[in-house]
């Protein structure tokens, strides 16, 4: 296990799907950003990462639009029932796109970027029993707790069923459902 970058240090950068200097290896790592939302450890399948943001660089909009892309603000904290967090100093956004869906959501914290072996992401537990399995992928051992692997397709799930709800046909012209299966295994 390896921790990328830690917060507040610089290199924690826009771009996570950069690749890692150094020595390559004979096993594929996975790699998730390591985010605190409501007190929790949240680990983001880095591949559905598209950038990293401050408050101040997004200009503080509710959906920041980079490079010609709205990305839709989802609330995370919410959708989990999670407490909500006083935005801080600390404060990024994290943009995020499965296939054509995008979306972005506001994290208090950053941990930093976390290099894994498809081994050390362990199935959830028996105990999750209920819809809570569509929310996670699984959970990784994380500085003396565990960081629960949340499912992007779900997360941004939330931002299709608003529009369509919302009858915002438009913007549906370019946001589709993910086509990506919920149980891909490239994820856990």
């Amino acid at each position: 296990m390896r921790l990328v970058t830690e917060n507040e240090q610089e290199g924690l950068g826009m771009d996570v799907r950069e690749s890692m200097t150094g020595t390559p290896s004979p096993v594929s790592l996975l790699r998730f950003l390591i985010v605190v939302v409501g007190g929790r450890y949240l680990a983001l399948n880095a591949e559905s990462i598209c950038g990293l943001l401050t408050l101040e660089e997004t200009g503080n909009v509710e959906n920041p639009t980079v490079h010609g892309m709205v990305y839709g603000t989802l609330n995370l904290a919410d959708r989990l029932s999670l407490p909500h967090d006083a935005g801080g100093a600390n404060t990024h956004v994290v943009l995020l796109s499965e296939g054509e869906t995008r979306g972005s959501i506001r994290v208090p914290m950053v941990q930093g970027l976390l290099e894994l072996r498809p081994s050390q992401v362990l199935p959830l537990p028996l105990h999750f029993c209920g819809e809570e399995r569509q929310w996670y992928r699984g959970i990784i051992l994380f500085a003396k707790s565990i960081a629960v692997v949340l499912n992007t397709t779900w997360v941004l799930d939330a931002q299709v069923s608003d529009l369509e709800s919302g009858g915002a046909k438009e913007a549906l012209l370019c946001l589709r459902r993910p086509q990506i299966s919920v149980n891909d295994s490239r994820i856990c």
